[in-house]
């Protein structure tokens, strides 16, 4: 691969079966540390420079046809899990996966297995991310591990005047509190001036923040420092002023000194702090069960996620093909209720797409509509009794009509009722 520097380890045989590689960018800080071709072990191992410090990265491959030994693990009797954690327990070491199986057999009749894993210590989890990589087309899905050497944080700024501030005010804030008559005779004095125009200006512009706005700091927790520390700290600061003044590189050296061991003792301060504080949780409900987060927080792992069948009797092995098993689990679940039959579920369709008639058929007259005819309504004409008497006529015509048809509706509502009798 271009760009990058190859160190393998090979199965002793030469064949293609087992080994382990590890490739690292040329322009990447590290040196080869060695390698082990032995048939049951085969590992490559660099180590990288990075600003955590120096890290060992190592690839290591186990066959599963030799038996793992005693002296490795000190455990026969027990699956290779449990041999594996109880190697780790001692040495405090740890197991990076994603809890997802990473080997899918080509034979269906076999069930996926999780045998890629890492395996690190001296790392804070903070900084590592695992995740899977599904471009390759083998048995075998590569995990990809990502060491965060520097953590990514956006300053706050901090503004001196803010938005509705009283201008004026802070003009009278910041004249009242200097004072002209310091003393300065040395580089002491000076930086000692500084600090205190700087602590007078947040002072003067705090005071004419608006209220609801500005918000003073408020300290964290109290700081507890050794005697020693304390006395490397103020060390520090003064080798740092001195170095700024003078650009010694003497100064610079034993600066850097300082600095190197003040990180030292901080890592022992918090060591012993975390200590204290193990030692002061317990398991009951005086101290809220600080035991359980605490231990439930430092060695949580990750939660196994068992292997899904897809419904050509294949396995899934990217999310992507997780989500289709159970979307297609889902369709074969939740199906509609069918309450009606086959025909009757035909005979509402076929109703439906029948055509409508838009307008609504005439409804016929009755003895009741022609009764309450009311000759008021009757328009208006020149001649009034020809209107009238055209009228009285119509309205017996209409009771005719009616009463023609209602004996025509009789007639042969009785010849059907001799009809059914005989």
């Amino acid at each position: 691969m271009e760009g990058y520097v190859c160190y393998r380890a090979d199965h002793p045989t030469g064949r293609a079966r087992g080994g382990a590689v590890v490739l690292a960018k040329q322009d990447l800080a590290h040196y080869h540390l060695h390698t082990v071709t032995s048939s049951d072990t085969q590992l490559a191992a660099i180590m990288v420079e990075t600003p955590l410090g120096e890290i060992l990265v190592a690839a290591a491959y186990l066959p599963p046809n030799i038996p793992w030994n005693r002296a490795e693990f000190d455990s026969l009797a027990d699956s290779r899990g449990t041999a594996l954690h109880e190697a780790l327990t001692p040495c405090s070491a740890q197991v990076l996966a994603t809890g997802r199986p990473t080997h899918f057999p080509y034979n269906r009749q076999s069930t996926p297995s999780c045998i890629d894993f890492f395996i690190f210590k001296g790392i804070p989890n903070s900084v590592l991310s695992v995740r899977e990589e599904y471009d390759l087309s083998s048995d075998h899905l590569p995990l990809l591990t990502t060491i965060n050497t520097a953590a990514q944080r956006i300053p706050k700024k901090r503004r001196l005047v803010l938005p509705g501030s009283n201008i004026q005010r802070f003009k009278a804030e910041l004249n009242s509190l200097i004072n002209l008559n310091t003393q300065i005779l040395s580089v002491e004095d000076v930086d000692a001036a500084v600090q205190t125009l700087l602590d007078q200006v947040h002072a003067a512009a705090a005071n004419a923040a608006p209220a609801h706005i500005y918000s003073a700091p408020t300290s964290q927790r109290p700081r507890t420092f050794s005697p020693i520390l304390e006395g490397l700290l103020a060390l520090k600061k003064r080798l740092r002023r001195e170095y700024v003044r003078t650009q010694d590189p003497t100064i610079d050296r034993i600066y850097r000194r300082i600095a190197n061991r003040v990180r030292k003792e901080l890592i022992i301060s918090k060591r012993n702090a975390t200590d204290t504080m193990l030692e002061e949780a317990t398991a009951d409900e005086s101290s809220k069960f600080a035991l359980w987060k605490l231990s439930s927080r430092y060695k949580r792992q990750a939660a196994p996620k068992f292997p899904v069948r897809l419904p050509d009797d294949t396995w899934a092995r990217s999310p992507m093909d997780r989500a289709e098993a159970f979307a297609c689990n889902l369709e074969e679940r939740f199906k509609p209720f069918e309450t009606a039959s086959h025909a009757r579920i035909q005979r509402v369709a076929q109703i439906l797409e029948a055509p409508l008639q838009m307008s609504l058929p005439v409804s016929p007259i009755t003895f009741q509509e022609t009764n309450v005819c009311s000759l008021v309504t009757l328009g208006l004409a020149q001649t009034p009794t020809g209107q009238l008497v055209r009228s009285c006529q119509t309205m017996l015509r209409c009771r005719r009509s009616v009463a023609a048809n209602s004996c025509e509706s009789a007639k042969s509502a009785t010849s059907a009722n001799r009809q059914s009798s005989f």
